[in-house]
């Protein structure tokens, strides 16, 4: 099953969710206080799924016979429902016939089958048989069997002449499940034995959550490359690479190399605790899309020299990289 959308259903009266109280009060919480009121919910929400698969072939009588006028498909076809629902005397959870009259005129055709697998009241197959479909529905209260005949006419067969009801009574299997379910190909066995107790969002596992992952990432692109510690981005900010410093002899071969490596690419630019020079630049550590470190590359390549003027977080690991370049050079010439 796949969830395609959703309908808010706004009540005026009927179902609303916090307002059953033990007592018999008419409102809820901390009243006439502060603090500790609770919200009062006057709405629902209408899950719309869809099956995979094919859909059965229609005729064109079963189309002509299914139209919905204009203003039924403007208001059907909305986000947002606004229509009473249902007093709740003769059960804990009925709803108005005009819920599952739209769904059923929004989603069937005439003479197909609606299916409530929870029939309760008996309201699907109320509107499901005013609106010349048929229906299923299974009850297991069979305390509500008589609030079922009652709704959908039993007993009045000169209103509906064409009414077919049939009601079963499903003899269930007395099945040890336990022994059943042994009988299976694959049984999961949990060695770990979580604690549930266990904060969820504490592990890590592939997928993080509500961690720093799900933050939105802002990428920018290189504009002009002004030298190798220099940049300019597309959005008109000057960035100065952290850590890089300039190495005359190696400028143009330097500024060459970022051009490359930066064209056509999205970056992405992080921090330290100084964010900007004297000249107001933005400082940074850049990186590709795929996490490639420029700043780094520029130093391990021999492209630049390190910038040993101020304290950042990779001072000692861009030396490290400076120290392993230089020393590959010597070795290569000796």
């Amino acid at each position: 099953m796949k969830l395609l959308d959703l309908i808010i259903w706004a009540q005026s009266y009927g179902k609303k969710t916090t307002m059953n109280t033990t007592g018999g009060a008419s409102v809820m919480g901390s009243y006439p206080f502060p603090r500790n009121g609770i919200i009062e919910i006057d709405y629902e929400f209408i899950l719309i799924f869809k099956k995979p698969g094919q859909s059965h072939n229609v005729t064109k009588e079963m189309k002509s016979a299914s139209i919905l006028t204009k203003e039924e498909w403007k208001e059907y076809f909305s986000g947002h429902w606004y229509f009473n629902g249902q007093r709740q005397d003769k059960h804990l959870a009925m709803f108005p016939e005009e819920l599952p009259k739209r769904l059923i005129k929004m989603f069937t055709f005439v003479g197909d089958t609606v299916l409530d697998p929870f029939l309760g009241s008996g309201t699907s197959s109320l509107a499901a048989k005013n609106l010349n479909r048929n229906s299923i529905g299974y009850e297991i209260n069979k305390d509500f069997l008589p609030l079922i005949k009652d709704k959908i006419g039993i007993g009045k067969p000169a209103l509906f002449n064409n009414l077919n009801l049939d009601i079963t009574k499903q003899n269930l299997p007395k099945t040890n499940w336990v022994q059943e379910i042994k009988k299976l190909p694959y049984i999961f066995k949990d060695p770990l034995r979580f604690d549930k107790k266990v904060d969820p969002r504490k592990l890590k596992f592939g997928s993080k959550i509500n961690q720093a992952s799900s933050v939105k990432v802002n990428y920018y692109s290189i504009k002009n490359v002004l030298s190798p510690e220099k940049l300019f981005l597309n959005n008109g900010i000057t960035i100065k690479l952290i850590g890089v410093k300039e190495n005359p002899e190696k400028k143009s071969e330097a500024i060459e190399f970022l051009r490359k490596k930066t064209k056509g690419q999205r970056l992405t630019m992080k921090y330290d605790k100084v964010k900007y020079d004297s000249n107001n630049n933005l400082m940074c550590y850049l990186y590709l899309e795929n996490k490639t470190f420029i700043n780094a590359h520029l130093i391990k390549q021999g492209l630049t020299n390190v910038d040993t003027s101020m304290e950042y977080r990779y001072k000692l690991k861009f030396l490290q990289y400076f120290k392993e370049q230089k020393d590959g050079q010597r070795m290569a010439l000796e």
